[in-house]
């Protein structure tokens, strides 16, 4: 990929690289676009690229470049580099695993010394990895920001080159429909992108709307990964939901600025941040967060706010870090919070500061966020939330919802006896409306059944 990171990220590690930080912590899983970021910057500023592998060894980039004899160990290949003197950018993949022996504490220590002086620079990649205390203070951390959508649409143009040259490929997607993937790979690393698209094209030799299928399944497995979060497939519609006419409104009219957020930003109108649902069970809470997500066609993820809390100090607030980045990643997205007030309604309970730390976490995020990550809370009882969760800037807008009056009981009870394939005629759908006053949409379903 010809763009592999912005080229402000590019300048900010040749920066460090040109002021003498010779130990750099890449914060990333995508080993591979972090190898072709850092042979970009070689290749801009001249330096020799190195990359190591555990049991192959220090290689020079470049065609036909064999492994250093006697650097497959990590000890040896920091010995290579303390003894070659060589101004160079050494790339080593999956060297925080071995970080915590002696000797290879002490050989970084004395490759810090010695580097400080020159420009040179070892650089690890990782993802919030824990140093041994005596290396934190040496190692320099940059976080590799994900693909933007740009450089998706890039890697995808050269990757179906690729592809067009070895099989005939029928491209059939409209530019809604390349909108919608490139929504759908926001997360997925550079790698996992090739063997999506590589294998639904060659399977069927086509790219269309069935490749959007395949990544999304892949988001799925993505999302479900991470521990924390649980992927939702959305198949209701607006049209699935009786009454709720004010927030129907409210959602359609923002809809377009996730289908086009380019000419939104333009516009200058930023994302919405969310919506917070509260009022009766079983009345459509959850059935809105499930309809917003396909009426946008956007992924749904759901928090059990349950799922943050570890026994482990440190574990819960790292939990709701993780789900907050594995979110951002994945944006443009909706982020689904069940019953939010479980997690958050006693945020100062006795439990030793834990929710406390979570939920000031969770409002700073709210309030700060600028990845398009639409948040739908929802809660039964409002009352046990606090009040700043609830103020202008966490959520755009705040809706109730009642048990459903006389005409929204009746397209309620349609909707669940066509749905069961049986006709209406022989029903007295106004009578029946009468009859459930008090019913929510959850106890109508269940009386249809």
């Amino acid at each position: 990929m010809k763009n592999a990171a912005p080229l402000d990220q590019l300048d900010d590690i040749a920066l460090l690289i040109k002021a003498h930080h010779p130990l750099i912590l890449l914060e990333t899983l995508d080993d591979q676009r972090a190898s072709k970021l850092l042979e970009h910057l070689a290749d801009r500023h001249k330096i020799p690229f190195f990359v190591w592998k555990f049991h192959k060894g220090l290689m020079r980039n470049g065609a036909n470049q064999k492994p250093i004899y006697g650097t497959s160990a990590p000890a040896q290949a920091i010995e290579h580099l303390l003894s070659s003197n060589l101004e160079a950018v050494y790339y080593f993949q999956d060297f925080l695993a071995h970080v915590d022996r002696n000797e290879i504490i002490s050989r970084l220590k004395e490759l810090h010394e010695k580097f400080i002086h020159h420009r040179a620079a070892l650089i690890a990649t990782g993802t919030h990895p824990d140093l041994p205390e005596e290396l934190e203070h040496l190692f320099t951390r940059v976080k590799l920001r994900p693909p933007s959508k740009q450089d998706y649409y890039l890697y995808l143009n050269d990757l179906l080159r690729d592809l067009r040259q070895r099989m005939p490929v029928a491209v059939t997607l409209d530019q809604a429909g390349v909108n919608q993937l490139l929504n759908g790979l926001r997360g997925l690393s550079l790698l996992e992108v090739q063997k999506i698209i590589t294998k639904a094209v060659v399977e069927t030799q086509r790219f269309d709307q069935e490749t959007l299928s395949h990544v999304l399944k892949a988001k799925e497995e993505t999302i479900e990964r991470s521990g924390v979060l649980e992927f939702f497939p959305t198949q209701d519609k607006f049209g699935d939901i009786a009454g709720l006419d004010a927030l129907k409104q409210w959602l359609q009219k923002r809809s377009k600025i996730f289908s086009d957020t380019e000419r939104a930003r333009q516009f200058g109108l930023s994302a919405p941040k969310g919506i917070l649902l509260f009022g009766v069970q079983g009345c459509g809470k959850s059935l809105c967060a499930k309809a917003v997500a396909a009426e946008w066609g956007l992924p749904l993820v759901r928090l059990d706010p349950s799922n943050l809390y570890q026994k482990y100090v440190g574990e819960s607030e790292e939990n709701l870090k993780r789900a907050i980045e594995t979110a951002e990643a994945m944006a443009p997205i909706v982020l689904w919070i069940d019953e939010i007030e479980k997690a958050f309604g006693q945020a100062h309970g006795q439990d030793g500061g834990v929710s406390s730390r979570i939920f000031g976490t969770l409002l700073s995020w709210m309030q700060d966020k600028q990845a398009e990550v639409f948040v739908i809370a929802t809660s039964n009882n409002i009352s046990e939330l606090p009040p700043e969760l609830m103020r202008k800037g966490r959520f755009d807008e705040i809706f109730f919802v009642d048990l459903p009056k006389a005409h929204i009981r009746r397209q309620i009870l349609e909707l669940h006896i066509r749905r069961r394939g049986h006709a209406l005629d022989a029903l007295d759908l106004d009578r029946l409306s009468e009859l459930t006053e008090g019913f929510s949409g959850a106890e109508l379903e269940q009386a249809v059944v």
